[in-house]
């Protein structure tokens, strides 16, 4: 539990530290699938606008090995390029999608300043989870920021995407981040079948 907590941790950490940006004013209508990506274990849906950080890329910017995929926004929004990541570590046991979100909501609500903004219930590859969105600040010297992560599991490893934003963000901001988390999946697009 204590590594879940620190990976958990980092990840925020990182998502404020390395995409940093220039200030810039942007927004989308309606919010449709322009990229498929998948990359043998994870597979989501990108709009218009967000392009896909490579392996190397985030070797450069110091991201942790645990980071599988990483994708952003090309144009900065309030001075922050909006980031999701994901990271994947290996559980001691089978867990659940549902007991693995609950138990990554409890480990992000012990960072300073944590505020519950909304709970919304999901369903990736037919298992229920929950998009969890919420404000905290990820180390004492840095800013309150909102984050949207969504946790899952597929037999004995555990996933978990998190977008982070500065603490006001626009509604087509949000929408887009929750398109890519609402349409995450282990599924190969092409055969549609659950690795």
């Amino acid at each position: 539990m204590k590594s879940m907590i620190r990976t958990r941790f980092a990840a925020l950490s990182l998502c404020v530290l390395v995409f940093a940006g220039c200030s810039s004013e942007s927004s989308m209508a309606t919010v449709t699938c322009d990229q498929q990506f998948w990359n043998g274990s994870v597979s989501v849906c990108l709009p218009k606008g967000w392009k896909v950080l490579s392996r190397e890329q985030l070797t450069v910017l110091g991201v942790p090995e645990e980071t599988v995929a990483a994708f952003q926004f090309e144009t900065p929004q309030a001075g922050q390029l909006d980031t999701v990541t994901v990271t994947k570590e290996p559980l001691s046991q089978e867990m659940s999608t549902a007991d693995y979100s609950s138990s990554n909501i409890l480990a992000v609500s012990a960072l300073p300043d944590y505020k519950l903004l909304d709970k919304i219930v999901v369903t990736i590859d037919g298992q229920e989870s929950a998009v969890h969105v919420f404000s905290a600040r990820p180390s004492s010297e840095q800013p309150i920021r909102r984050y949207y992560q969504l946790s899952a599991t597929v037999a004995r490893t555990g996933y978990t995407f998190t977008g982070s934003f500065p603490l006001s963000i626009q509604d087509s901001e949000a929408d887009q981040v929750l398109f890519i988390l609402k349409n995450a999946s282990f599924a190969d697009p092409a055969t549609k079948e659950v690795k």
